[in-house]
């Protein structure tokens, strides 16, 4: 084969990939930025990923499959383990660290405490760092309504990057 043929090929195959980006784009765009369904090849056609910012509700009923935060994706099966993964990378910035221990004690649920340096009276505690306990025991959409408006807004971490592959209900 001679060179030119296997530039032409290769510019074949370079124009089929930035058409399916084109097309990921486009659909990114159509669902007001919130929302990609990536394609069978890479997800087998059974996940979509949403964005952190996106409304609670969204995620009700929903298993997550991965999470897709610091640019790199992790699979995860449960919630709980999305926020923790979420608040262990706060808690990675020592300034956010500090702004998360002086909030300890000041964030309440209906009966018990969110945030504590202890798990006592926490049903479903989970440890973030030392000295830092966080109660998990709630349902998908208040545990994130929880996480993002009461823990990261107040401490001013930014999580509009942070995505959330769920399973699709298909």
């Amino acid at each position: 084969m001679n060179i030119i043929r296997e530039i032409q090929i290769a510019q074949i195959e370079i124009n089929n990939v930035l058409e399916q980006l084109i097309q990921r784009v486009q659909q990114y765009e159509q669902t007001g930025g919130t929302s990609v369904h990536l394609s069978d090849k890479e997800t087998g056609d059974y996940e979509t990923i949403y964005s952190l910012t996106s409304h609670t509700a969204i995620f009700k009923g929903k298993k997550p499959t991965g999470i897709i935060l610091n640019g790199k994706r992790r699979d995860v099966g449960t919630w709980k383990k999305v926020f923790e993964l979420i608040l262990k990378d706060c808690v990675s910035n020592s300034e956010k660290n500090l702004d998360l221990l002086n909030l300890r004690g000041k964030v309440s649920g209906r009966e018990r405490v969110v945030l504590s340096d202890k798990p006592d009276n926490m049903r479903s505690p989970l440890e973030i760092s030392k000295y830092l306990f966080i109660e998990s025991h709630y349902d998908t959409e208040s545990l994130l309504r929880i996480l993002t408006s009461r823990i990261l807004d107040p401490v001013g971490y930014d999580y509009t990057a942070i995505k959330i592959a769920v399973r699709n209900n298909s």
